[in-house]
């Protein structure tokens, strides 16, 4: 709350900045400016300039194309989880409820099994699942009968239980039954376990309305592992209206359940992702969500997020306390229902960050019933049904973007050892939403900055509108909502040229390219292109490379297609919106580098050969390796050098 209204307050400071004397004089100050004044001092806000307002601290989420993979090759409606013993598992419903495991992160599934056979005229579906504490694996399911109805078959939620990593399953447990047609039955079993060792079971319940189309979210509760349940609760419904599709969290700091639904309630004549919440301690314990309780939120920022509305949410939380939530809409799709994912704050609100995990426009299949996991470190895969088979994707949130200490070669080539943060060069993945995948990456000595990006497109335009990757990079790490003169565009297009832009009076500037001291190489591949750059520290502004000093960035790429120019940039990035950059920061220098002198005969190790090399991130490299490496002699102690 108090950093929400520090925000308001910076944006209530730009929307009457008009009042503020012109580049900074000492005019009297306005009765109205004195209040604003005031109101900053009030919430503790730093000292500001009329442009600047709250910085941009959420992740952005960066898609690697690479690890698209078939979970399925039939099927829809699918979940995956990690296990306590690393493996991935997949469940989805394909003839019954289906299961299949991954050693391999997901690229390549395995033991694939139908766990839940169809019968009866009653398809089996919408599975969920979760590894509880004590190992055990259940996974909820949702019988739906078939016409001709009977009274005899429901509409339900039912479960198994696995103890022994999914080898073996018991037999069918009930968990709640609503009636028997279509329009009064209940619906997508999802799952949440309390710190407690309770076990919850979320699903969307038509049965208490059989005399209208109204819809609740209902709870149940076990205390054995699944083998018993209680009663249905109600926990969410606004009435006349349709809540559904329920995904629940518990928040890093375990002080709220947060459950994704969509509400069909808010006016748009469509589902929109929504929250309803209660606290740990009350548990759901005589409370309920209803039209007006301040605890039902639409979770988009719509400051940042297009008003795409649609349903199917799916909500995790990130290891670090961030949240990530998923719905699907047929936004600038043309009609086609496709996956989007935002990132959220620790309290599951504020999502922003659009992303569209599997791509958008018209070449574009839709993507259909889709979820969302997380795994290993922060690794969130998404998951989608696409033309009849289960697909995943990883993407890495990146709240910091960072330079380590390196002498990259200007050469245009990508190669291995020359000390960017990631060993590839891929610390930024772009290429979901423009089908060009695109790797960058940073790197800095007391001399220059460093980036390279690397394109993968076999059709290059060199003329009128050049294919080209754009560095933007604010020195001061300012958070405004123009270019300030701290603010630079570097182009780098595909033909190895450049054009440097500055940040004066709040716009783009073109400056002397000749005057600003950088060098630059690009190179064509048979698919690809490279560009890199080594931009000096002075021509930035800076005397030397400004280590443990906030800055921001950003990327864009520009890919000319026979005359139609797309683009792609880091997520929410706006190019002339500083505020709305990365943050990034230069790596710590290497002890005792104002020392440190290019390798030569009375440096180097003339007595033994190293018997290893690192470079400054810990990886080890070769001994011969370019730039700033830590070798290891032999007697144990270890000398940086440069080469």
């Amino acid at each position: 709350m108090y950093e929400a209204s520090k925000a308001r307050a910076l944006e209530v400071l730009i929307l009457t900045s008009s009042v503020l004397p012109p580049h900074g004089g000492r005019e009297r100050l306005k009765p109205k400016m004195k209040h604003l004044l005031l109101l900053a001092f009030i919430f503790g806000l730093p000292s500001l300039t009329f442009s600047q307002v709250a910085p941009y601290t959420h992740s952005r989420i960066f898609w690697d194309t690479t690890t698209r993979h078939t979970v399925f090759a039939s099927g829809g409606y699918a979940r995956i989880i990690q296990l306590q013993d690393g493996r991935l598992m997949a469940v989805c419903e394909n003839g019954g409820i289906q299961i299949a495991f991954s050693s391999n992160g997901g690229s390549s599934w395995s033991g694939q099994k139908r766990i839940v056979n169809n019968s009866n005229n009653t398809p089996n579906c919408v599975p969920d699942l979760v590894q509880l504490r004590d190992g055990t694996i259940v996974v909820g399911y949702n019988p739906r009968p078939s016409e001709p109805y009977t009274e005899d078959r429901r509409f339900g939620i039912r479960v198994k239980r696995s103890t022994d990593n999914g080898r073996t399953w018991s037999d069918e447990i009930f968990v709640n039954d609503a009636s028997y047609t279509f329009h009064d039955g209940c619906w997508e079993p999802s799952f949440l376990e309390l710190p407690s060792g309770e076990l919850q079971l979320y699903f969307a319940d038509e049965g208490p309305y059989t005399n209208n189309g109204d819809q609740q979210i209902s709870l149940c509760r076990s205390f054995d592992g699944g083998q018993t349940w209680t009663k249905a609760q109600k926990i969410s419904y606004r009435s006349g209206f349709r809540d559904g599709m329920p995904v629940p969290v518990l928040l890093k700091d375990e002080s709220e359940i947060v459950v994704a639904i969509e509400d069909n309630g808010w006016g748009y004549g469509d589902f929109f992702p929504t929250t309803v919440r209660t606290t740990l301690d009350n548990n759901w314990q005589n409370y309920w969500v209803d039209a007006t309780d301040k605890n039902r939120e639409r979770a988009l920022n719509l400051s940042y997020c297009p008003l795409a509305t649609g349903g199917a949410p799916y909500l995790r939380v990130l290891p670090w306390g961030e949240t990530v939530l998923s719905h699907q809409s047929p936004y600038e799709n043309n009609g086609k229902i496709q996956m989007r994912v935002v990132v959220g704050n620790e309290q599951a609100r504020d999502f922003r960050g659009v992303t569209t995990p599997f791509g958008q426009g018209p070449d574009n299949p839709q993507g259909l019933w889709n979820s969302l996991a997380v795994i290993d470190t922060g690794v969130v895969v998404a998951v989608s049904g696409i033309n009849g088979r289960i697909e995943m994707i990883k993407g890495y949130p990146t709240r910091l973007l960072q330079a380590p200490f390196a002498h990259p070669t200007i050469d245009g080539r990508l190669t291995k050892g020359e000390g960017y943060f990631f060993e590839d060069g891929s610390q930024i993945k772009l290429g979901t939403q423009t089908g060009t995948r695109v790797i960058a990456d940073y790197a800095f000595d007391m001399d220059s900055l460093y980036f390279v990006a690397r394109v993968f497109d076999n059709t290059r335009a060199t003329s009128d509108t050049p294919d080209a990757v754009t560095l933007f990079v604010d020195v001061d790490g300012s958070s405004s909502m123009q270019p300030q003169e701290s603010s630079y565009q570097i182009v780098l297009p595909v033909t190895g040229s450049h054009q440097v832009y500055r940040g004066q009076s709040q716009r783009w500037t073109q400056i002397d390219d000749d005057a600003f001291a950088m060098r630059c190489a690009a190179l064509a591949y048979p698919t690809s292109y490279i560009v890199e750059a080594a931009i000096a520290w002075t021509a930035l502004g800076k005397s030397s490379a400004p280590v443990g000093q906030r800055m921001v960035t950003a990327v864009q790429v520009t890919d000319n297609r026979n005359g139609t120019v797309l683009t792609e940039s880091i997520p929410d990035v706006k190019p002339t919106r500083t505020r709305t950059w990365m943050e990034f920061r230069l790596g710590a220098l290497p002890d005792g580098i104002k020392t440190v002198q290019k390798e030569s005969a009375s440096t180097s190790l003339s007595q033994a050969s190293p018997t290893c090399a690192y470079d400054l991130a810990g990886r080890l490299v070769s001994p011969s390796a370019r730039g700033l490496v830590i070798l290891c002699r032999p007697d144990g102690l270890k000398q940086k050098v440069i080469r």
